[in-house]
Order: structure tokens, then C-alpha cells, then sequence
């Protein structure tokens, strides 16, 4: 099983673990509602959400753009890494003969 099984099941295995990573990494709703309290420990994305609206109306686009560079750097470093394998886990149904 281990020789045969999980080398095969490894592409999938990785595809499966890197949109799962996605969904927790960019969930909004869940942590906004358990991490209310107001001086209490946030996720990047209502950290940035509040940071946007603690500037109103005027806006640091310096300081957004950092922001979202920080959102999207372990998502980006995470791809880099497994590209292969996840790549060769999505188009594996896809092959014929």
C-alpha cells in the first residue's frame, strides 16, 4: 500500500491539501465573528478589513498594498513549492489510455 497506493494518490493528496489551506487561509466570515472582541488577537484579512476602514475616506494605498502583499505571500510560497504536484492532481482524471 505504501509503495504502490500513496505514490499514486500523491498528486491528489496535494491538491486536496492546498485548496483546503486556501479556504482557511482566506475565511473572512468565522473569524470575524469568533475574534470579536476589540483589542483581541485577528486574522490578516479583518486586520486589513479594519485597516481600511479605520483610514475612511483617506485612503494609504502604500499601506493596503503591503497588507495584501502579506495576505498573499504564504499562499504564493505554498503554490511555488507544490506547482508539480498539484498541477499533475488536477489533470490526472483527465488522461486517456
Amino acid at each position: 500500500m505504501v509503495r504502490i497506493i500513496f505514490p499514486m494518490a500523491q498528486p491528489s493528496i496535494v491538491t486536496i491539501i492546498l485548496f483546503n489551506f486556501l479556504s482557511f487561509w482566506n475565511e473572512y466570515i468565522i473569524s470575524l465573528t469568533l475574534l470579536s472582541s476589540a483589542n483581541g488577537p485577528r486574522t490578516l484579512p479583518v486586520g486589513l478589513l479594519n485597516l481600511m476602514q479605520a483610514q475612511q475616506s483617506a485612503a494609504e494605498y502604500g499601506i493596503m498594498y503591503a497588507g495584501l502583499v502579506m495576505v498573499m505571500l504564504p499562499t504564493l510560497i505554498l503554490y511555488i513549492c507544490v506547482q508539480k504536484k498539484l498541477i499533475q492532481g488536477m489533470t490526472v482524471g483527465g488522461l486517456k489510455g
